[in-house]
C-alpha cells in the first residue's frame, strides 16, 4: 500500500496545471508518438529494402494466391494491396524507403483501390509481364553470378505462374488437367524459399544502372509472343494448350538463338548489332561524311579560325541543330538562334556550343560530343602547325640576324685594319692603292650581307672563280703575317658567300688567338680538296670541342656562333666544315665538299 502511494506521489505533477497546459502536453505527446511511428516505419522500410529477395518472394507468393482463382474471392483479393506494398519497396526505380508527399499518396491510394476493384486475369497477365521485364532488366545489370541466378529463379517462377496460372483463367480453350493445375498450385510455392538462399544486394537506385530499359522491353515482348503464340497455335494446329505452349516455346527459343548469333556472329559479317550501332552513332550526321568534310575543309582553309567556322556552318545545317556559337581566342562566330537545350564542348581556348531544337538524349549528346571533338582535333593540329611555322620563321630570322651580325663584325674588323693602315706613316700611293683594292670588296660584301635579310631562308649560291677569290682574300689580309699556300686553280668555281664566311671566321679567330699566344704561325691553303686554315697554337679544349660546329659555344673574342652558322651554311650548299687536326702545335680546320 505504501509502495503504491509512493509511486503515485512520484508521478504526480509538482505543480497544478491549467487545462490549456494539459491540452498542449497531450498535443506534444501525440506529435511525439507520430514521429516515433514515422521513424519506426522508415526503419522497417529500410530493413526490408536490404532484403530484396524476401520482398520479391513475398510478392510472388501473393501473386500465386491471386492467379490460381484467388482473385475471385473478395477476401483473397485484398492480398493485392499487400503485393503492391511489397513491390513498391522492392522496385528498382526509386527509393522504397523515401517519404512521399500528400498528392503522391492520394494518387497511390486511388490507383491501389481502382486496381483492387478491377483485379482480374487480364490485369494479372499485364502485371506479370511488367514484373518479368523488371526482373529481366535487373538480371542484365547484375555482375555477380549468385545474385543473377536468384533473379533467374524468380523469373522462371514468374513464367510458370503466368502460363500455368494466369493464362488458363483468361481463355476457356487454354485448359489444362485439373490435377496438374492443383499440383502446380500446391507445390510451386515451395521453390520460393530457395530464392532466399541466393545473395542479393540492395538496389542502388541513384546510380541509374540497376535497370536496363531496352532489355526489359525485350523480355516483355518475348513473354507476350510466347503467350499469344501459344493461344494462336491451338486453333491453328488443333493441339491442346500444353502442346501448343511447348511448341511455341521451342520456336521462340530457336528464333532467339538465331537472333543472338546474327547480333554478334563469330565469323562472317559484322552482325546486326554492329549495323544498329553504326546507324545510331551516325544519326543525322554520318561519320564518314563528317570525316570527308573535315578533310576537305582542312585542305581548303589553312587558317584555324576559318576552318572551325566552315565546319560549324556545315554542322548548323543538320536538322536537329537550331544554332551554333563558337569562340576561339579573339575570334568568334554564331549561326542560327539559341535555345534552352544546348551542349557545350570546350578544349583549350576553343569553346563550341550547339543548340538543339528539342531536348537531346544522352546518346545524342555523346554523338555530338564525338563530332565536335574530331573538329577540335583538326583545329588544334592547325593551330600547332601555325605556331610551328611562326617559330620556324622566327628561328630563320634569328639565325640570319646572327649570321649577318657576325659578318658585319668581320667587315668592321676589316675596316678597322684599313683605317689603321691609313694612319700609319708611309708612301701615300701605297695606302691609296690599298684602299682602292679593299673598299670595293668591302662594299660588295656589305651588300651581300644586307641581301641575306631580304631572303633569310635562301642560301647565297653565287659562284666565283677560285683564283680570283683567293687573290682578293690575300689582298684583304696582306697586312697580317699569314703563310699562303696552294697553287692556281684555273677554271674552278666556288660559292663566294660560303668561302668568304668560312675564311673570315677562321682567319679572324686565328688572328685573335695570336694576340693571346704571341709568335703563332697561321697558314691558309686552297687546293683542289677545298680550303684549309691552320695554326701552331694550343689545341681546342675538349669541353669546347664537343659542341664546336654543332651549336653556339662560349667564345673569348666573339659571339660564339660564327663557326656554328658557317657549318650550317656549308651543309646547305653541299660542303662540310670540320676540324682536321687538334693537337699541340697543330690546329687545323678544313672546308671541303661533302662526301
Amino acid at each position: 500500500m505504501f509502495l503504491c502511494n509512493k509511486r503515485a506521489y512520484d508521478f504526480r505533477p509538482k505543480k497544478w496545471q491549467t487545462g490549456a497546459e494539459v491540452s498542449q502536453n497531450v498535443s506534444k505527446n501525440g506529435q511525439g508518438v507520430e514521429k516515433m511511428n514515422a521513424v519506426a516505419g522508415l526503419r522497417l522500410a529500410d530493413r526490408l529494402a536490404h532484403w530484396p529477395h524476401a520482398l520479391l518472394a513475398g510478392h510472388l507468393l501473393m501473386l500465386h494466391a491471386l492467379a490460381f482463382g484467388g482473385w475471385q474471392a473478395p477476401a483473397v483479393r485484398l492480398l493485392w494491396v499487400v503485393a503492391l506494398g511489397l513491390f513498391l519497396i522492392w522496385q528498382p526505380f526509386v527509393a522504397g524507403e523515401r517519404r512521399i508527399s500528400g498528392r503522391q499518396a492520394a494518387l497511390l491510394v486511388g490507383a491501389t483501390l481502382v486496381s483492387t476493384l478491377l483485379l482480374g486475369p487480364w490485369l494479372l497477365l499485364i502485371w506479370c509481364g511488367a514484373l518479368a521485364a523488371s526482373i529481366g532488366g535487373r538480371v542484365m545489370g547484375t555482375e555477380h553470378r549468385g545474385e543473377r541466378a536468384g533473379y533467374l529463379l524468380a523469373f522462371g517462377y514468374l513464367i510458370a505462374l503466368t502460363v500455368l496460372g494466369v493464362v488458363p483463367e483468361i481463355s476457356p480453350a487454354a485448359r489444362i488437367d485439373s490435377g496438374l493445375r492443383q499440383t502446380v498450385a500446391l507445390f510451386l510455392p515451395m521453390a520460393l524459399p530457395l530464392l532466399l538462399l541466393f545473395p542479393a544486394r540492395p538496389p542502388q537506385r541513384k546510380s541509374g544502372e540497376t535497370f536496363d530499359l531496352f532489355y526489359g522491353m525485350l523480355v516483355f515482348l518475348v513473354l507476350a509472343v510466347l503467350v499469344l503464340g501459344a493461344l494462336a497455335y491451338m486453333p491453328i494446329g488443333g493441339a491442346g494448350y500444353v502442346e501448343s505452349l511447348f511448341k511455341t516455346s521451342l520456336t521462340v527459343a530457336v528464333a532467339l538463338l538465331i537472333v543472338a548469333w546474327a547480333w554478334n556472329p563469330r565469323a562472317g559479317f559484322s552482325g546486326i548489332g554492329s549495323a544498329i550501332s553504326h546507324y545510331l552513332l551516325s544519326l543525322g550526321m554520318p561519320l564518314e561524311q563528317w570525316l570527308v568534310q573535315l578533310s576537305r575543309e582542312s585542305e581548303q582553309n589553312a587558317d584555324p579560325a576559318l576552318f572551325i567556322e566552315a565546319m560549324m556552318r556545315r554542322l548548323a545545317a543538320a536538322p536537329w541543330v537550331l544554332g551554333i556559337v563558337w569562340q576561339s581566342g579573339e575570334a568568334s562566330g554564331a549561326f542560327g538562334v539559341t535555345s534552352a537545350h544546348r551542349h557545350v564542348c570546350a578544349v583549350s581556348e576553343l569553346t563550341l556550343i550547339v543548340h538543339f531544337r528539342h531536348a537531346p538524349s544522352p546518346a545524342m549528346r555523346w554523338h555530338v560530343e564525338w563530332l565536335l571533338r574530331l573538329a577540335i582535333e583538326f583545329y588544334l593540329v592547325k593551330r600547332q602547325s601555325q605556331q610551328l611555322q611562326r617559330m620556324g620563321y622566327a628561328q630563320a630570322i634569328y639565325e640570319t640576324g646572327a649570321r649577318v651580325t657576325h659578318d658585319v663584325k668581320n667587315l668592321l674588323q676589316s675596316l678597322q685594319v684599313l683605317c689603321y693602315a691609313a694612319t700609319q706613316p708611309g708612301d701615300p700611293a701605297e695606302v691609296a692603292d690599298l684602299l682602292r683594292r679593299q673598299l670595293p670588296q668591302i662594299a660588295d660584301r656589305l651588300k651581300a650581307t644586307l641581301d641575306k635579310l631580304q631572303s633569310p631562308q635562301v642560301a647565297d649560291a653565287e659562284s666565283i672563280d677560285a683564283d680570283q677569290w683567293w687573290s682578293r682574300l690575300q689582298d684583304r689580309y696582306a697586312h697580317a703575317a699569314i703563310a699562303w699556300r696552294g697553287g692556281p686553280l684555273a677554271g674552278r668555281q666556288i660559292p663566294r658567300a660560303l668561302f668568304d664566311s668560312v675564311a673570315e671566321n677562321l682567319l679572324q679567330n686565328a688572328l685573335a688567338k695570336r694576340q693571346r699566344e704571341p709568335g703563332l704561325v697561321i697558314e691558309a691553303c686552297l687546293d683542289g680538296a677545298g680550303l684549309g686554315v691552320a695554326d701552331s697554337g694550343s689545341p681546342i679544349p675538349s669541353a669546347v670541342m664537343r659542341g664546336l660546329l654543332h651549336e653556339p659555344v662560349a667564345s673569348e673574342d666573339g659571339l660564339g656562333i660564327g663557326l656554328y652558322h658557317a657549318a650550317r651554311q656549308a651543309a646547305e650548299l653541299g660542303y662540310q666544315l670540320s676540324v682536321a687536326e687538334n693537337q699541340p702545335g697543330r690546329v687545323a680546320f678544313r672546308l671541303s665538299p661533302a662526301p
